[in-house]
């Protein structure tokens, strides 16, 4: 029986399950999941400080063509050991601590480095102006990163200034793939007649590499049940496995009976989709299994609408679909088939709008049409024909 997208989404995060929590080292915290509140320890900035190289003055003595005396020279990291009266400046730099007595910094460039000791101010400065006041970024014991937040090389920027070493994270899955297919052979052979190269292993080793989730190749096996079995059966250690090539319904598409074979319960067999029709979803305890079509698109569309939201929910987080935009189509397209297509296609902006329009592309075999690609389009089941300037949905899937 074949189900609709939006079920089959369902069933397979309504099987999956967020893994544990462990510490890991802020360096190799990147991309995952954030699994506790983090407070700061310290107000930020923790003192006053100057945000320009210049000069710490009292504001009312900035006036246009006065002389200043400069009695210190203050440099990041170093206490000033002197108070500003009125006359007087201290030179300073980027991120060092304001004087006692200055309230603002006049920007280097608007002064003028006299020969005996002193400035002449060319421009007045403001009370409080290049000042970054203690605490405005934020505050001890303020949370600054919330639990479910991903960490991007920003919030790893945050826990080291908090004084964060270790940080709680949801683990990353371990995830196996098997390829199958008498046709496949190794990247480095050349192809006989009848023969390709096993890509499909490469690509989703790459998505899976997106999510930060651990991949390992489990092998290549032959249309055979007896090859497919044993890898099967490893693979089921792992927190995720995905098969790729033999899950149709012709002779040689054992990958079915092999995974009923192995305990497997599956869940569903078809999904309402193009490309990517013939998908198997199942579990056996813990690890969650996937059936992918052996082309390569079709393997790389369906990865993208349930193996990484499967994925990412395991990471911990609750935002787990590639984010969806409406953009206006800047061509007619019309379709045959009744099912929901996500067909590669060029997203870009323009005034502040997002355009979208297929790229040329000749079905699921054609990988390399999906690299001119930066997204999906999205076609509705119920959709025959779209015309020029339709709005529809598309999910982004890389830079535009």
């Amino acid at each position: 029986m074949m189900i609709g997208v939006a079920e089959a989404y369902r069933i397979v995060l309504d099987n999956v399950s967020t893994l544990p929590i462990k510490a890991v080292d802020i360096r190799d915290a990147v991309g995952f999941c954030l699994a506790e509140d983090i407070e700061s320890d310290i107000d930020m900035p923790p003192f006053d400080k100057s945000a320009m190289d210049g000069y710490a003055v009292i504001a009312e003595d900035s006036t246009d063509g006065i002389e200043l005396l400069v009695i210190e020279n203050i440099a990041a990291g170093i206490i000033p050991l002197k108070t500003i009266e009125k006359g007087q400046s201290s030179k300073i730099m980027t991120g060092a601590a304001i004087p006692p007595g200055a309230n603002s910094v006049i920007k280097v460039e608007d002064t003028e480095e006299l020969d005996n000791g002193r400035i002449r101010i060319k421009k007045r400065v403001k009370k409080g102006e290049n000042i970054c006041r203690k605490g405005e970024d934020f505050k001890a014991w303020q949370v600054v990163l919330e639990k479910g937040k991903i960490l991007r090389p920003q919030e790893i920027g945050v826990l080291a200034m908090v004084g964060v070493q270790k940080v709680k994270v949801f683990s990353a899955p371990r995830v196996g793939i098997i390829s199958t297919g008498d046709e496949l052979i190794k990247v480095g052979r050349k192809p006989k007649a009848g023969q390709i190269r096993d890509s499909n292993s490469y690509s989703l080793a790459a998505q899976v590499k997106q999510t930060q989730a651990f991949v390992e190749f489990l092998g290549c096996a032959r249309d055979e049940k007896s090859k497919i079995l044993p890898l099967i059966k490893k693979g089921l250690k792992r927190d995720v496995l995905i098969l790729t090539g033999g899950v149709s319904m012709g002779e040689y598409d054992l990958v079915v009976d092999a995974l009923q074979d192995a305990g497997v319960d599956i869940f569903f067999h078809k999904v309402a989709i193009r490309p990517g029709k013939p998908i198997v979803f199942g579990k056996k305890q813990k690890t969650a299994v996937f059936g992918l079509p052996g082309n390569p698109v079709a393997t790389y569309v369906n990865f993208e609408l349930f193996v990484g939201p499967a994925i990412r929910k395991m990471m911990g987080f609750t935002d787990v679909r590639r984010t969806i935009v409406k953009a206006q189509l800047e061509v007619e397209l019309s379709r045959k088939r009744a099912r929901r297509e996500y067909r590669p296609a060029r997203l870009r902006m323009a005034d502040g709008k997002f355009y979208v329009a297929p790229v040329e592309w000749h079905g699921s075999a054609d990988l390399l049409g999906a690299t001119r690609g930066n997204s999906l389009l999205i076609i509705p089941e119920e959709a025959e024909k779209i015309p020029q300037g339709g709005e529809v949905e598309v999910m982004v899937t890389g830079e535009f």
